[in-house]
């Protein structure tokens, strides 16, 4: 459900781009109904579409003296991308904030008490989750800049992006580059993950930050991003290797890197569910305490591929009252009806290691 849930996204955020010319036409006429008359337009970005939607989600951040000022001093290329990098950090910041914030609300005060008190489960300290939003705020500073990076290679034209379903061949080609685009990523993020781990030099000094947060006790929303910012570009890097690799709509890119954020967000929650394929946050509870198991980011695939996927055991037993319109108790997962029963006993056997 989750990824046909992603997949109608994308396919809402792409279908708005079919065609350039109209698009670059209805962000004009947006940006005019929204913002006031006669915006200022970065030179810079004449002609070219990438640049020019960028451009325009900028005039919702900056104004138009910001931007002259801006251009005045570091030139029209230059302020493009100060700019871009100013809103992708406050940007990132307010969507932090809003979908931790958010979650927090509903796990900790709404539903603290199912999901914490019934069941004896510690929630994490204010300490913790202070800790957390310092150590996040700080990585944003860096982690922003990897979307203007990945802007300028597009607009070199060194990729393969493209910004017209009609270039890459109509929609049955975006649907199959879109998918190719999202399995590559994946396994990319796999594999990056699991060097951070497995190599002693990354994981001593840039993964194993993120992983004082060793028990359920000390995960939280607000962990998502809570990590070295290196080691937040570098899990992030497949989005923008794989577009030297696959076609990719850009705002179909765009949108999965936006999306990423939110994930993460919800696998940090140390919160049970049966949700495979998709990679849930019971996977990722598991993987920050037993540290060798679940390297992938939306899915289950990629460690069960390549022999790390463990799947965990509810973690309380306890049949407790749900909320309105719930069930009580807990799910049985459905990983064996789904792999058959000899793989998931061959994962569970992992546990006598």
């Amino acid at each position: 459900m989750a990824a046909l849930l992603v997949l109608a996204f994308l396919l809402g955020i792409a279908s708005a781009s079919s065609s350039q010319a109209p698009l670059i036409r209805k962000l004009s006429l947006l940006l005019t109904s929204s913002l006031g008359p006669e915006r200022l337009a970065n030179p810079h970005c004449a002609g070219d579409p990438f640049c020019t939607f960028n451009d325009w989600v900028n005039a919702f951040f900056f104004s138009d003296s910001t931007k002259a000022g801006t251009i005045e001093r570091l030139g029209p290329a230059g302020a493009h991308y100060l700019l871009t990098y100013l809103r992708d950090l406050l940007a990132g910041s307010a969507l932090y904030y809003v979908t931790a914030g958010v979650w927090h609300v509903y796990i900790y005060q709404l539903y603290g008490d199912y999901f914490f008190t019934q069941q004896g489960f510690e929630k994490p300290s204010a300490a913790t989750i202070k800790d957390q939003i310092q150590l996040a705020q700080a990585s944003m500073f860096l982690y922003a800049a990897l979307p203007v990076l990945a802007e300028w290679f597009v607009e070199k034209g060194w990729t393969l992006c493209y910004y017209n379903i009609e270039d890459v061949g109509g929609w049955p080609y975006y649907l199959a580059f879109t998918l190719l685009y999202m399995s590559i990523v994946e396994v990319g993020v796999y594999w990056m993950h699991r060097t951070l781990h497995e190599n002693k030099t990354l994981y001593k000094y840039i993964h194993g930050l993120h992983h004082k947060y060793n028990k359920p006790s000390t995960l939280s929303p607000w962990a998502s991003v809570a990590f070295n910012p290196i080691d937040g570009i570098l899990q992030a890097s497949p989005y923008v290797v794989c577009l030297f690799i696959v076609p990719c709509h850009y705002l179909t890119h765009v949108a999965l890197v936006f999306f990423t954020a939110v994930w993460a967000t919800n696998i940090h929650d140390a919160m049970d569910g049966d949700t495979e394929p998709v990679m849930g946050s019971k996977y990722h509870t598991m993987h920050h305490t037993h540290y060798h198991y679940n390297f992938g980011q939306f899915f289950i695939f990629a460690d069960w591929m390549f022999g790390t996927l463990r799947v965990p055991e509810p973690r309380g037993a306890k049949a407790v009252r749900r909320p309105e319109g719930g069930r009580a108790g807990t799910a049985a997962t459905p990983m064996a009806g789904m792999m058959g029963e000899g793989v998931v006993s061959r994962v569970r056997s992992k546990k006598a290691e």
